[in-house]
This record gives structure tokens, sequence and C-alpha cells, in this order.
């Protein structure tokens, strides 16, 4: 679902949210847990939309109504001063649901999303109902039992405890990454009813030991604020901390998931691509063409045991490529036999025409790479360079440090068209995803040379 749609749905939440206001302000009601209702709507509907999962949904459901709470206190307090106090808490309600509408809907375009749905019973559904439900209840409790006890001065005094206490600090920040790796290794706390009661427990378990914390002003104060002030009020404002530390964490692992995921798909698109040029080179007709007319010239010519062995040479070089076809890396040794074959066959499409030197240390022979890179560059060089008896094409493949090098001689073409580079730009893209390390290209007036990162 695009972002226009969402924008739509956007503003109709919040002229709904105004509405709401002025009808229970007309009906003389407590628009509060209305509002709450429409606010997770709002928030399950794009969240939906826009393909997030359960976490992301319910943490964003969760900073939503702690957002919407600050701006709508504070945000009333600014408005105050230039709109009619009829109209100000529809107006504030308006205003605060555009923004936490927008802020939430550019969140998840950062993050990105699975499956986009066009419905909205789906089975994210389920969770939101269960979520909204938890949501209405805690509200309920709070406007019933707390309403009268968490005073502006009390939330004030249990603020400036909770931040003077680095011990209390710490313990909620390292209890919630701890709790969110175990959540990602425990598969029953992804489920829905998993999900929620695994949070209900984390953030009470966590509230209570932090509590005692500040309460006792641990580990070494000497007085003790629980005098002054009652366990529920610091426990209620410490529950607040911890659900704004749990969203944060959440959303900043989901932009490091986010992250990685893209990192991963664009190394499977780099091995596809790399794995469909491999594939065009096994089956490329104007290699196959060429090999057939010389088989067909060698057996016109009752060539018998040379046709065998060009016929021999010629499958194990495709039965190389084709065994090897799914795997990214190769050992040196194998493909430098890969390449002993290759040229074999050139050699007798080009008799006496080049010269192919190899000078590797034999300790380099058990290191990795990339399948068939060796194959391209020198098909590359026969490619753009004059090859023929009286203009001989020479070619070296050394090992030079943690390289192995191809360098040949430059005699080009003067039919050639401008190269595209395509081969050597799919080879340095498989050396960065596999390595980190770059290929490396020199030229110069008279030779050409690649150094590709031995692994």
């Amino acid at each position: 679902m695009n972002s226009p749609r969402c924008s739509g749905i956007i503003h109709i939440f919040a002229v709904i949210h105004a509405v709401i206001v002025l009808l229970c302000g007309w009906l003389n009601v407590s628009d509060e847990l209305i509002l709450t209702v429409a606010t997770v709507s709002m928030i399950g509907v794009i969240a939906i939309r826009r393909g997030q999962g359960l976490g992301v949904i319910a943490a964003s459901v969760i900073a939503g109504n702690i957002l919407g709470f600050i701006i709508g206190t504070y945000g009333a307090e600014l408005l105050a001063n230039f709109i009619p106090l009829q109209a100000l808490h529809a107006v504030t309600s308006f205003v605060t649901t555009e923004i936490i509408g927008f802020g939430l809907l550019l969140l998840f375009n950062t993050l990105g999303g699975g499956r986009s749905y066009s419905t909205l019973w789906m089975p994210q559904m389920m969770p939101m109902i269960l979520m909204l439900g938890i949501l209405l209840l805690i509200r309920i409790v709070y406007t019933k039992v707390f309403g009268n006890i968490l005073s502006e001065a009390a939330v004030n005094t249990s603020i400036k405890l909770l931040l003077g206490n680095s011990l209390a600090i710490i313990t909620l920040i390292c209890c919630n990454i701890i709790y969110l790796i175990i959540h990602n290794r425990l598969e029953w706390l992804t489920a829905p009813l998993g999900y929620v009661t695994g949070l209900i427990v984390e953030t009470v378990t966590i509230a209570l030991v932090t509590t005692l914390i500040v309460g006792y002003n641990l580990p070494f104060g000497t007085d003790t604020p629980f005098e002054n002030i009652a366990f529920v009020q610091i426990f209620s404002v410490i529950i607040i901390a911890n659900l704004i530390i749990y969203v944060v964490m959440v959303l900043l692992s989901y932009v490091y998931q986010t992250r990685t995921r893209i990192e991963k798909e664009q190394e499977k698109r780099r091995l596809a691509q790399f794995q469909y040029n491999i594939l065009k080179q096994q089956v490329d007709p104007h290699f196959l063409f060429n090999s057939l007319n010389i088989l067909n010239g060698l057996i016109e010519e009752q060539k018998t045991a040379e046709a065998s062995e060009y016929v021999r040479k010629l499958a194990a070089l495709y039965r190389y490529m084709l065994q090897n076809e799914n795997e990214h890396l190769v050992l040196l040794h194998e493909e430098l036999s890969f390449i002993d074959k290759y040229t074999d066959l050139l050699e007798v499409r080009f008799p006496n025409s080049f010269t192919v030197e190899k000078s590797i240390e034999s300790s380099m022979k058990s290191k990795y790479v990339v399948q068939c890179s060796l194959q391209v560059l020198i098909e590359n060089a026969f490619k753009h360079n004059i090859v023929r008896a009286e203009q001989p094409l020479h070619i070296t493949i050394s090992t030079e440090g943690e390289f192995i090098v191809v360098r040949n001689n430059l005699q080009p073409k003067t039919s050639s068209t401008d190269s595209t580079k395509v081969g050597l730009k799919n080879i340095s893209k498989q050396y960065i995803g596999a390595t980190g390390q770059d290929i490396v290209v020199n030229s110069t007036d008279t030779t050409f040379e690649v150094k590709l990162p031995l692994i």
C-alpha cells in the first residue's frame, strides 16, 4: 500500500479523534478510552498495510500512546494561548493524531516491510485485538486506581529519583537487552499470546526490581525515598520509562535487522548474477559453435585420436562448470587445472599463437578464488587482443603475496569495439561480497594485468 493512501487514512483518523472529543464533550462523558481505541486502530491499520510484523506493531502502539499523552498534555498548554478553550481539546487531538500518524509512517518507510495487506482481516488482526483489550484494561485500572495517586508533583519527584540513580538506569537498559535476546531465541514468544504475556511479565518484573533500587536508593544511598513517596507512584513512572526504553530498543533492533536483510539480499543478487554469467558461458553458442567446427575438421581429416582427445577435454571443461555451478569459491589448484583444459582447447583453435606461463607458489594452491575468474580473464585477453603466430599473445599467471596476478601483453584488435568490462565488474562484485576486498586492475601501454585476492 503506497504512502498517499496511508496519508489519507491518517487524515481520516485525525478528524475522527476531533469528532470524538467534541461529541464526548457535548454528552459530558469521558473520551479517554474511546480515543485510545481510535489511536490503536489507526496505528494498527497503517502498520498492517505497510506489512510490519507483530513486534513493530506492538512497539508502535506503545510508542503512539506514550507520544500521544506527551504531545496532548504539553501541546495543549502551548495551544491554549491561541485557541478558544471550547475547541482546544479537539484541535490538540487532531494535531496529535497527525503527528503520530506521519511519524509512524516515516518509521515504517525506513524499516521497510514484508507483505502489504489490502484488507484488514489478516493474520495480524487477532494480536491487535488482544493488544487493544489489554491497553483498555490498563487505562481503566489507571483511571480508577492510580488517577488520584499520580499527581504532577509525584511524577516529577519519581522521574528525578529515577534519573538520579545510575544503577536503576543500567538495570532498565540491560534487562531490556537481555529480554530482547531471549525473545529472539524463543519461538513461543513470537506468538500473539506469548508476545503479550512475555511483555507484561518483563515490564512488571523489571519495574519491580528497579522500583526497589530507586526506593531504597541502592546501592550506596543513605536516605530512603520510600519514606517520602509511595511505592505505587515510583512503580507507575518506572513502568512507563521501561516501556519507552523497550520501544526504542525494539525499533533499533528492527532497523539493524532490516539493514542486515538488505545486505544479504544484495549479496544474493550479486551471486545470482555471477551464476547467471557462468551459466551463459556454459552454453555460449559461439564457444560451442567454434568447438564443434574444430571437432568436425578433425573428424574430416580422420584425426580420430585428436578428435577423441578434444572431446574428452571439452567434456571435462563442461563437467567442471556443472559440478561447481553452486559453488561461489573453488580451490586455486582446481581452477588452475580447469585453465589447463581451457587453454588446451584454445591451442587447437589458435595453434602456436599464444603462451600461458604459470608461476604459482605451492603454499598458495590451497587458497580459494572465485569460480571461473581466471578463465574469464584469459577469455578477455583473447577477446580484445590480436592472437596469431606472427603476433603471439603472452599470458602469465603468478602469485604475488596474497594475490594471484593474470598479466598479458597488449596488442588490441583494430576492429574491436570499446569494452563494457562486464566480466571485470562481475568478478569485482564477487570479491567484494566474499572478502570485502576489491580486485586490482593495472594497465600500461604494453601490458594489462588483474590482481585477484587469494582467499
